[in-house]
């Protein structure tokens, strides 16, 4: 497997295989500057792909925000190795994700890779507002984080502030 850094065609994927909206996948590629797409190519056929992001929290944090696979690459570790790389490629020393509680995939995704799932209801409320800041989260349940627990990097920072306003506040407030 191959993988090229390309955002444009990473939200090009999700849009056709990622079951929802991509309108905050494309606000964060346009109005974040540390964010970035990759793309997985099976014999130079794209397989999936994923958009992610950098942002401080009390330490830097990759968050993976959007992961699709092409149905017929799925359960065969395409995603798995698009977080790999991803991470490889974020050198953050925190990792997180967010998801529903009924994917079953990706729940198998992360917890396979090393993540601690967290329901958000159970994220003391301080540390839970200033983290779906960070992940954009708000449609999902859970929290998937590696390498810290939730409620020790939830400090409210700058950074988390500008990324919540231009890519998840003022899109929701144009639908």
């Amino acid at each position: 497997m191959e993988f090229v850094e390309d955002r444009w065609k990473a939200l090009e994927i999700i849009g056709l295989y990622y079951k929802g909206p991509v309108k905050y996948a494309k606000a964060v590629l346009e109005k974040w500057p540390k964010s970035n797409g990759i793309v997985a190519l099976i014999g130079g056929a794209a397989a999936g792909a994923e958009i992610f992001y950098k942002v401080d929290l009390l330490t830097p944090a990759c968050v993976h925000y959007y992961i699709a696979v092409v149905p017929e690459h799925r359960n065969r570790g395409v995603a798995t190795q698009i977080v790999q790389r991803v991470e490889k490629l974020c050198t953050a020393p925190v990792y997180m994700a967010t998801t529903m509680e009924d994917n079953a995939a990706a729940l198998r995704l992360f917890t396979k890779l090393g993540y601690t799932p967290h329901r958000w209801e159970d994220i003391p409320r301080r540390a839970r507002d200033f983290l779906l800041k960070a992940t954009c989260g708000y449609d999902d349940d859970v929290l998937f984080i590696k390498g810290a627990d939730p409620r020790e990097v939830a400090q409210r920072t700058n950074d988390v502030e500008k990324f919540w306003l231009e890519t998840c506040l003022k899109p929701y407030l144009s639908l």
